[in-house]
């Protein structure tokens, strides 16, 4: 599927509401706000990186790619089963050296019986 072809996918429309509140929050910067839907100790993984466990390890590594950049999430697909949910995205990005682009990216978010997250693994492919 080529860059158009991607960007041109409709938005999901089986998205939940705590799903798309959550990622409001998340392109509106609003860390403190939407760490709230974490367990303290959820563990978070980027990709192959090494997962961040608990609420203030979580809360530095998301402040890190905030300070980097600004995002704006698409959900174009939501699938659940039991208390895991995969959300596929087209994510676009905005630098601060003024880089701009949208990339696929996939949410596995794991809740617990309080609704809280209590994994969430994120895969991307940044561009170079």
């Amino acid at each position: 599927m080529t860059a158009a072809q991607e960007g041109d996918r409709p938005a999901a429309t089986n998205v939940p509401d705590w799903v798309t509140e959550h990622y409001r929050l998340v392109d509106a910067a609003q860390l403190d706000t939407y760490l709230e839907d974490f367990h303290p100790q959820v563990e978070v993984r980027f990709a192959n990186n090494q997962p961040a466990h608990g609420r203030e390890a979580a809360r530095a590594g998301l402040a890190a790619g905030h300070a980097h950049h600004d995002m704006r999430h698409k959900i174009v697909g939501y699938y659940e089963d039991g208390q895991t949910s995969v959300i596929e995205f087209l994510v676009h990005y905005t630098y601060r050296d003024g880089r701009q682009f949208t990339v696929p990216s996939c949410a596995v978010i794991h809740r617990d019986e309080a609704g809280l997250y209590d994994f969430v693994r994120i895969y991307l492919d940044l561009p170079d």
